[in-house]
């Protein structure tokens, strides 16, 4: 049995904070992190091993104070006043991709969560419930995207007893000066009570500091997006769905730099191979676009694909749609960062933006992965099938869950997904 099954199976055994924090302790250390990072097939995977799992234990660990966010938070707020960033949601894929959601989704249904919540949210509150969470200081969410977040993380406020330390982000529907600083406002307030209550400072040079490594992240992410529209084939390990944790969470660290330096590094070998191939475009396969997420259990879904001749060569999830942010102003720039999401506001937002992308990698098709009770991702989709299939894009909606594997129907997504290219290989 490999390291990461032998830590699969621990943990699903032993399911309970303490044990979880001891074992995050040991796989921490060189040795093991040197083993675990053995079984990766390039270094940018190994970095994203290591890098995440860094990261949960030291909110495991105790040093710090820990905060809990939603996903689309500025989280260079949090590394600026020197807390550990949690993200519940993210750590739901992490719990599925574990095999522990079922345990943890039969203990949110004993506790009466509603069987239509997003599966990201009810795994998180199941794990709540169970206290196998690290116990926050302070939660924050907002309502960008996702109207679970802002009910769930109260709910947690309260299992916690923090209610007075947990803050809500009401990001306006428009994108101008007035929502600016609306929302700037709302960051530097919360800011200051967080502060208060937690006894943690804010240091300007740190915060600067911090702006200056998420420019350089930035920097490097749109480098490797840039790259990836010239790219004609990808290694069949590479998943561009597995970096949602150092895109959002480790944005203003060092960590999140090194990792997409890394990963320019090594697809832009890969390209300079292809190129040196003189390839036929026709001949490579089709290109696809993946909108939303993925189940994060094992399931073939991306095997299927590439058996089909085809493979996703971007993700909506990786798009880099801020502007680069302003040391000298750090909140108003945490606030343009957080409006200019192509989810805020208007549904065309997020039409255009996908349209970009389109063209930027030459897609040939689209699939929406339409994940049980994520609201506003689904309420769109018959609305973006329609609008990409007047450019000429194919868009497959495709019915699943994300985490509840019981939830999906892996004989239906596989005839589906097969129909679906069979229609796109013809074309």
């Amino acid at each position: 049995m490999g390291v990461k099954e032998q830590i699969k199976t621990n943990v699903q055994r032993n399911l309970n904070q303490q044990y979880i924090k001891r074992l995050l302790g040991i796989i921490v250390t060189k040795p093991v992190l040197y083993a675990y990072g053995r079984t990766a097939r390039s270094i940018s995977y190994k970095y994203l091993n290591s890098f995440s799992i860094k990261s949960i234990q030291e909110a495991y660990s105790g040093k710090k104070p820990v905060g809990f966010g939603s996903i689309f938070l500025p989280y260079e707020f949090f590394h600026s006043i020197g807390a550990s960033p949690f993200l519940p949601e993210v750590m739901a894929g992490f719990t599925a991709s574990l095999g522990l959601a079922d345990q943890t989704l039969k203990k949110a249904a004993s506790s009466w969560y509603s069987q239509d919540l997003c599966t990201f949210h009810r795994s998180a509150s199941g794990a709540v419930e169970m206290d196998i969470f690290p116990r926050p200081s302070f939660i924050i969410s907002s309502n960008l995207a996702c109207d679970a977040a802002q009910k769930s993380f109260y709910h947690y406020s309260r299992v916690y007893g923090i209610e007075k330390q947990c803050y809500l982000l009401d990001v306006p529907y428009e994108n101008n000066h007035e929502a600016v600083d609306y929302l700037s406002g709302q960051l530097r307030e919360t800011a200051e009570n967080i502060i208060k209550g937690t006894g943690l400072k804010m240091d300007m040079d740190k915060f600067s500091e911090t702006i200056r490594l998420s420019n350089e992240f930035r920097k490097w992410a749109l480098k490797v997006n840039i790259l990836r529209r010239k790219l004609l084939d990808y290694p069949s390990y590479y998943n561009g769905l597995n970096f949602i944790l150092p895109f959002h969470g480790l944005a203003g660290t060092k960590e999140a730099v090194i990792l997409y330096k890394q990963m320019y590094i090594e697809l832009s070998s890969l390209l300079e191979s292809q190129q040196r191939q003189s390839p036929d475009r026709k001949s490579y396969p089709r290109r696809l676009l993946w909108m939303h997420l993925k189940p994060y259990y094992n399931n073939d879904i991306f095997e299927i694909i590439e058996q089909s001749d085809c493979r996703v060569v971007f993700e909506e999830i990786n798009n880099v749609y801020w502007p680069e942010l302003d040391p000298g102003k750090p909140f108003e720039s945490m606030a343009r960062k957080v409006l200019s999401h192509p989810l805020s506001g208007k549904i065309s937002n997020r039409i255009k933006a996908l349209k970009q992308m389109i063209s930027d990698y030459d897609i040939d098709g689209a699939v929406l992965f339409s994940h049980w009770g994520c609201r506003h991702s689904n309420a769109g989709a018959r609305i973006i099938k329609d609008s990409l299939g007047k450019i000429g894009i194919p868009v497959l909606v495709l019915d699943g869950d994300c985490v509840d594997r019981s939830n999906s129907s892996a004989g239906q997504i596989k005839t589906r997904l097969q129909g679906y290219m069979e229609i796109l290989n013809s074309k």
